[in-house]
């Protein structure tokens, strides 16, 4: 019945569309001020407000219906929501999200900001997404930058950027209470008040989950939660914001009958403060000072270092031989200025600068602990040529305090056909600096395989040029809106395991891989029932290539390779061609899904219920620098379902009881995975019950 109903809506929409030819031509009359409302002002592109048809990148933006509408109770979870995201999990409790074919656990090649401050953290870069100390509840909407954004957002902005915006102080009017109750067990409150000169709002929380498959993983989930933001505003001009925030989680790791990978709970704690004043000058020109503090620690207490000694014992003990207490820290410190000027009636200018501090302490993989104290200057103009072409054009420069400086470019010319139909030509640039676990690994222990020595040649920052055409259509009298873009992505220096580089086995990193990705990317978005109801569809199409911009440091090796290495391989070279080869490059194709869609329905229904239903596609895909024998990740044809009815009582109080059911139809894909016990993992049907109270 449900497959029905998403069926008719996707006919109802494609007849509706194909009925439209008129539908440009009887645009009401071009103004300028009609070409500054029709799409939805974001913010995240190019650090200005801007309507999604005048940004510099494709942009996806995700609101609250389309949270709520969802389900989903993780911010990467809601990235199925983006045209060619992809989402996994390496278990319940450790998500993996990238873009473009870094489809490994340690992503490290999108910017994730909330709020405009990063939690990409050092030393592996990334981000630990199981204990942001946030709740979806508090999300106002994300904004998804679609391509290289470092001349905004800086290096590591390499692919694009995610940008989680919540609500701001004085959006919390009261209280309210929620309580979830099955696979997954959560318990928050939230409270505030807005007030003449102060706002302010807290949210508790306490988010688990059972896992995936408790008879292969130990991969449950529990973290408790603080969140506070406060406004003070004394007067028109000045606005002074403060964030703080944090958790605590207990983690499970392990693999059932895979001794280095014992059963174990480790535990992890993350604080933040954010402080931030803004203040308005004469003719719409603001400035920004920003402060923001960000710290993560997390403790292994039996991890094995050593896999030909490590024992059997589920749990361990910690005299156990070859295991050993992993604590890794990591900081980081950001000081952000920024300028925002009207400089006659068709351009503004934004301007500033960013200094930061980084801090890593990671015994087992760095030989000591190392601060970088990378700082960045940016600027961006746009430009009205005339009424109906924008011009935005931008660049930062940055030192990554590893040695190195980098300016990255972007430019993008959007034509607004009519106030409604918008073509974007862009052309963008970005950088992707190494993180410390590239630069300084110096480690003897079998942790990740092996034994790993710093770089023989210094690592230089990744790069990447990025092309694209855009188009953005808005159908007012339809309800229809259409995003659509085709791109292409060229990598160089990418850098990428580094196999035997001396004559003792040995794994370090090399800036070696160029890689080219192209594909197309669409949204269509479909309202009815003056905006309550909508169908918000998505599709991608990816290629992935790549060839070696610089060869592995044996790869020409004439030398015998040590006795336990396979007589077939005549030579260390011999042996290093073949392994990348078979076991890269000639699968690197598959690193990317060919094709992906989504699709999310949410209907009204009379007597305030409301349903909604999510179809999410995605072909096989491998993830990257995996073996030949891990089975990849099987194609996905997920349906997601809630229904949920609201309660409404005197005063303004209500209530909400919903029901979510995942993988309703029992779709058999299996999950991310390194190794093939837990890669063969199906991710399984999964379901809770929530009720809130508004008060």
């Amino acid at each position: 019945m449900y497959r029905h109903l998403i069926f008719n809506r996707i006919l109802q929409f494609v007849f509706l569309i194909l009925t439209s030819s008129s539908v440009v031509a009887s645009d009401e009359a071009i103004t300028e001020q009609s070409y500054l409302q029709e799409f939805p002002v974001v913010l995240s592109a190019s650090r200005l407000a801007q309507p999604i048809s005048e940004t510099p990148n494709a942009m996806t933006v995700i609101d609250q219906p389309m949270i709520k509408a969802s389900g989903f109770r993780t911010v990467p979870e809601l990235m199925r929501l983006v045209p060619g995201m992809y989402v996994g999990f390496a278990d319940a409790n450790r998500p993996v999200v990238s873009f473009h074919g870094a489809t490994d656990e340690y992503s490290r090649r999108m910017q994730i900001l909330i709020d405009g401050r990063s939690v990409y953290l050092p030393p592996f870069g990334g981000v630990s997404w199981a204990d942001l100390p946030i709740q979806i509840e508090d999300i106002e909407r994300i904004e998804v930058v679609r391509g290289p954004s470092s001349a905004s957002h800086g290096t590591n902005s390499f692919y694009g950027v995610i940008n989680i915006i919540t609500r701001e102080a004085f959006s919390q009017h009261g209280g309210s209470v929620s309580v979830t109750r099955g696979d997954a067990t959560d318990v928050s409150a939230r409270f505030g008040r807005a007030g003449t000169e102060f706002d302010y709002r807290v949210s508790l929380g306490y988010r688990s989950d059972l896992g995936l498959d408790n008879t292969v993983l130990n991969d449950h989930n529990s973290t408790r939660l603080i969140n506070f933001r406060s406004n003070y505003h004394p007067n028109g001009a000045d606005s002074f914001d403060v964030q703080l925030g944090s958790s605590n989680g207990v983690y499970g790791l392990g693999v059932i009958n895979r001794l280095p990978e014992a059963f174990r709970e480790t535990t992890a704690k993350t604080d933040f403060q954010q402080l931030s004043w803004l203040h308005s000058w004469s003719a719409n020109n603001e400035s920004k000072l920003t402060y923001s503090h960000n710290e993560h620690r997390s403790l292994d207490p039996y991890l094995c270092i050593d896999a030909l000694t490590c024992r059997g014992l589920n749990p361990p003990i910690p005299a156990a031989q070859g295991y050993t207490q992993q604590r890794v820290a990591s900081m980081r410190n950001v000081l952000e200025l920024q300028n925002t000027q009207q400089l006659g009636d068709s351009n503004r200018l934004v301007w500033g600068g960013v200094m930061s501090r980084d801090y890593a302490d990671f015994p087992l993989f760095l030989g000591r602990p190392y601060t970088i104290n990378p700082w960045q200057v940016f600027l961006h103009d746009e430009w009205r040529v005339s009424q109906s072409a924008v011009l935005n054009i931008g660049t930062m420069f940055e030192d990554n305090g590893m040695g190195y400086k980098d300016n990255s470019p972007r430019a993008s010319l959007n034509y607004h056909i009519t106030p409604q139909h918008t073509v974007r030509f862009g052309v963008s640039t970005a950088t992707r600096s190494p993180v410390m676990a590239e630069a300084y690994m110096d480690a003897n222990n079998t942790v990740l395989g092996g034994v790993y020595v710093p770089p023989l040649t210094p690592l230089t920052p990744e790069k990447i040029l990025s092309k694209e055409i855009g188009y953005m259509g808005e159908f007012k009298s339809l309800g229809v809106t259409v995003d659509a873009r085709a791109y292409i992505d060229q990598v160089t220096d990418m850098i990428f395991w580094d196999k035997y580089p001396m004559v003792t086995p040995a794994d370090s990193f090399k800036n070696m891989i160029s890689a080219e990705y192209k594909g197309l990317e669409s949204t269509l978005k479909y309202h009815w029932d003056e905006g309550r109801s909508f169908v918000s569809a998505n599709y991608a199409y990816q290629e992935a290539s790549a060839s070696f911009g610089n060869y592995p440091t044996q790869y020409f090796s004439t030398m015998s390779p040590s006795p336990v290495k396979p007589a077939t391989f005549p030579t260390f070279g011999d042996f290093v061609r073949t392994l990348y080869q078979s076991e890269f490059m000639d699968l690197f194709p598959q690193i990317v899904p060919t094709h992906s869609a989504s699709l999310l329905l949410s209907e009204r229904l009379p007597d305030d219920w409301q349903f909604s239903a999510g179809y999410y596609y995605r072909g096989a895909v491998r993830v990257i620098n995996v073996s030949t024998d891990v089975t990849p990740e099987t194609k996905m044809q997920r349906l997601d379902l809630r229904i949920a009815k609201t309660i409404k009582f005197d005063r303004g109080n209500s209530a909400e009881v919903a029901l979510v059911v995942q993988n309703a139809t029992r779709d058999n894909y299996t999950k991310y995975g390194t190794i093939n016990p837990t890669a063969n993992v199906l991710f399984p049907r999964r379901g809770w019950l929530t009720a809130t109270l508004n008060f």
